[in-house]
C-alpha cells in the first residue's frame, strides 16, 4: 500500500475548524462528539460476541451530513489513541476527499476494479488513515457488493481499532444496504427539521431488511437554542446554531 499526501489530510484539521473535530473546537461540540463515541463504544455486534469495531454511517437523505459525522467520528476515536481508517465508499457524491482536501486521486473503487494498488493519506499527529473513493465508476453497488469489498472491510478490522464508512443516503440507492451486510454495526444520520419522520422510518426499515445491525441514529444540526438543558449551561446559546450537534440515542 502506498501512503501519501500527510501534509493534505493534516492541514484539513487547521483549515475546516468549525467543521472537523480538533483540540480547540468548542467545548459543546467536543461533548458531543465524546457521548456519541462512548455511546459506539457499547455497541455490541447483532450476535453479542463483541463489541463493534466496524461502522457504516448512512442518512435517510442527501444532505443531512453523514459525511461529516463519519469524519468527527473518527477523529473522536484517534483522539483516544485508537488506530482508524475512514474509508469514503459512497461512490456516487463523494465527499471526503474535499472535506479533507487529501490531493491523492485513486481510491477504494480503483482497489476494488483491480486497477491500482489501495492509496492511504495519513493524518499528521493523529493514528487516522483515509481511504478515498477514487474514480467514479458506472457500477458502485457492483463493486460494493463484491467479495473484495468484503474481504477489504474484514483485513482492515483486523488491522486497524476502528473502521469508518461513509456510504450513500441509504433511501436513495443500495449501496448503505449492501455494505451493512458485512460491518458490525451502522450509525444513520438525521438533519434537524429536514428529515421527517416517514424517511427516518424507511431508512431503519431499510437497515433491518438488509439484516444490519442499527447501532443508533444521530441527530445532525439540531439548534440547541431551543434545548433548556442546553440554555441552563450557558454555551448553547454560544455554538447551537454554527456547528452541528450529535445526540445518540440505541434501539434495542
Amino acid at each position: 500500500m502506498k501512503k501519501s499526501n500527510n501534509k493534505a489530510a493534516a492541514e484539513a484539521i487547521t483549515v475546516n475548524r468549525r467543521r472537523l473535530l480538533n483540540n480547540d473546537a468548542p467545548f459543546a461540540m467536543k461533548e458531543a462528539y465524546v457521548k456519541l463515541r462512548t455511546s459506539l463504544m457499547f455497541c455490541m455486534t447483532a450476535d453479542k460476541a463483541r463489541p463493534c469495531k466496524t461502522f457504516a454511517v448512512t442518512s435517510a437523505k442527501p444532505s443531512g451530513g453523514k459525511s461529516l459525522t463519519a469524519a468527527n467520528i473518527a477523529i473522536s476515536y484517534a483522539m483516544l489513541g485508537k488506530r482508524v481508517l475512514l474509508v469514503d465508499a459512497d461512490m456516487r457524491k463523494p465527499t471526503q476527499r474535499r472535506l479533507w482536501k487529501i490531493e491523492l486521486s485513486t481510491g477504494l473503487c480503483d482497489y476494488l476494479a483491480k486497477i491500482w494498488q489501495l492509496e492511504l493519506a495519513k493524518v499528521t499527529e493523529l493514528p487516522l488513515w483515509i481511504v478515498c473513493t477514487g474514480t467514479i465508476p458506472p457500477n458502485p453497488s457492483e463493486l460494493l457488493s463484491s467479495d473484495r469489498m468484503k474481504g477489504f472491510v474484514e483485513s482492515c478490522a483486523d488491522y486497524y481499532d476502528y473502521v469508518i464508512i461513509d456510504t450513500p443516503p441509504i433511501n436513495t440507492v443500495a449501496d448503505a444496504q449492501i455494505i451493512s451486510t458485512f460491518v458490525d454495526g451502522v450509525v444513520l444520520v438525521a438533519r434537524s427539521g429536514n428529515t421527517t419522520a416517514d424517511e427516518l422510518n424507511a431508512a431503519t426499515a431499510a437497515v433491518r431488511r438488509a439484516g444490519g445491525n442499527l447501532c443508533g441514529v444521530v441527530l445532525n444540526g439540531l439548534n440547541m437554542k431551543s434545548v433548556k438543558y442546553a440554555s441552563k449551561y450557558k454555551y448553547g446559546d454560544k455554538y447551537g446554531y454554527r456547528y452541528s450537534y450529535s445526540e445518540s440515542y440505541g434501539e434495542k
